[in-house]
């Protein structure tokens, strides 16, 4: 079958619906994880899917593909990505499928799959079920189908974890995705008062796609938080994995001051530790893990590698700019926003100070949100920022460019009081741009320069469906 390589990518597998998808496509590609799982002696596996559009038929034959292998299913439904990696530990199964498109626009579609108990693929492995998908060459059985409804048992397992009660006001906005049949009667059952916005689901996403980290996501919950009086907002993605966040006074918090708090509670509690980071994080995440006495450790960006490492280093705690963050000095070592946002509610609770409050003491930076600019295709992005490199390295040939196994996919240039990053995606054709200052001259200074060079690159496409936050470059 004629599968578009493309769709396999860094650490999931990823494609637009009705172009590099269609239930024939994934029905070989469950064939394909099935053959793949038999091969590890894995006989079993979870899946799970988020609630676009196209996720209930792709989910249905995903399924059939595994079955035909002989591999057993635990089939949990619409449900949040990190209750299927969850899933894996209730029910003793190495296997896990999440189907989702996770942040890209609603014509995307793709899937998460498990390799072992809160592990999921990355790189080599990718290749490797592409290579069975395009051999055809699976194995053949009969495996058993089983329905199950895990959303009461994994509710108590988080809820267990807690002080309660958490009694905060909190705005709830995932954009009208999977988050909203879950989260706010979570939050509702530890003590909070929420306030619903936008929780019906609709798999068209009228809104656009959820994506915590777009500006007009966050804007949108500080305005509700101004109206209503709340204490905090928090935003999610497609399939739950991620959250964003508002502070009581309506003002903005980038992911990277996510990880910057969560690191100082990590290390308040459990001093000297290791906190892994993205290389897409602002300067104030390793400020604040040194001035805490912790050990900070750059990664490559992606859930995937990031994760991989947070257990390689025996972390207390990791996170990214994009809103992924794991816990597991806490909680099993992967991402899950539903547990994010019970640490980050119980964190504010035991402090016993409005978030607004607690960031004051932190290091000043004046910081980008996450820019994403399309391009035509991943070909395109891969030889764009192969030349972006070559001439940032010329470029910046007397300061500290990190190129580099830290930062995998792209450049991170640090000189005297500023920073930025450019990367590729590893899931979609778009390049990704962050960076800041200390200063506002020094900050606009680096915003011209960024701008300015990135123009000079015509396959870049400014006015594409998938771009984020392009207006910061302005």
């Amino acid at each position: 079958m004629k599968i578009n390589s493309y769709i396999f990518r860094g650490y999931d597998i990823r494609g637009v619906v009705d172009e590099d998808l269609s239930p024939e496509i994934v029905e070989c590609i469950g064939k394909a994880y099935g053959t793949f799982l038999l091969k590890r002696g894995i006989k079993d596996t979870v899946v799970g899917r988020d609630c676009r559009l196209s996720s209930e038929s792709y989910s249905k034959a995903i399924i059939k593909g595994i079955l035909s292998t002989g591999v057993n299913v635990v089939d949990i439904g619409l449900t949040l990505v990190g209750t299927v990696y969850w899933a894996q530990h209730y029910f003793k199964i190495k296997g896990c499928v999440s189907v989702s498109g996770s942040h890209n626009p609603t014509e995307y579609n793709g899937f998460k799959l498990g390799t072992g108990f809160s592990h999921t693929m990355v790189g080599e492995e990718v290749q490797e079920l592409r290579k069975i998908a395009e051999s055809e060459e699976f194995s053949v059985g009969q495996g058993e189908l089983k329905e199950e409804d895990v959303k009461e048992a994994y509710f108590q397992d988080l809820i267990s974890r807690f002080s309660l009660p958490i009694a905060l006001k909190v705005v709830v906005d995932p954009g009208y995705s999977t988050a909203g049949k879950f989260v706010p009667d979570l939050l509702r059952r530890v003590g909070c008062e929420v306030i619903e916005e936008n929780c019906e689901i609709d798999g068209s996403f009228p809104l656009g796609a959820p994506d915590p980290t777009e500006k007009k996501v966050a804007e949108r919950l500080a305005k509700k938080i101004l109206e209503t009086g709340a204490d905090i907002g928090i935003s999610y993605d497609s399939d739950g994995d991620r959250i964003g966040a508002v502070d009581d006074r309506g003002n903005i918090l980038w992911n990277d001051v996510l990880v910057g708090l969560f690191a100082v509670n990590a290390l308040e509690e459990n001093p000297g530790g290791k906190i892994v980071f993205n290389a897409l994080c602002s300067n104030l995440v390793n400020d604040l893990i040194k001035e805490k006495n912790g050990v900070p450790v750059m990664w490559q960006t992606g859930h995937s590698f990031i994760k991989e490492k947070a257990q390689k280093e025996k972390a207390l705690f990791a996170g990214e700019l994009s809103g992924h963050f794991y816990f597991p000095d806490k909680f099993y070592p992967h991402d899950d926003g539903c547990f994010s946002s019970l640490e980050l509610l119980s964190y504010l609770s035991k402090k016993g100070k409005k978030l607004s409050e607690i960031l004051e003491d932190f290091p000043k930076y004046i910081s980008s949100p996450e820019i994403k600019i399309g391009c035509k295709d991943d070909e395109t992005k891969f030889k764009l920022m192969e030349a972006i490199g070559k001439k940032l390295v010329e470029e910046f040939s007397d300061e500290e460019v990190i190129n580099d196994e830290r930062v995998g996919d792209g450049v991170r240039v640090e000189y005297n009081d500023r920073m930025f990053v450019i990367r590729y995606s590893q899931n979609a054709p778009y390049l990704t741009i962050k960076f800041e200052a200390k200063k506002e001259e020094s900050y606009n200074s680096l915003k011209d320069y960024i701008r300015n060079f990135l123009l000079g690159y015509k396959d870049l496409d400014w006015k594409s469906k998938i771009n984020v936050n392009t207006d910061a470059l302005l």
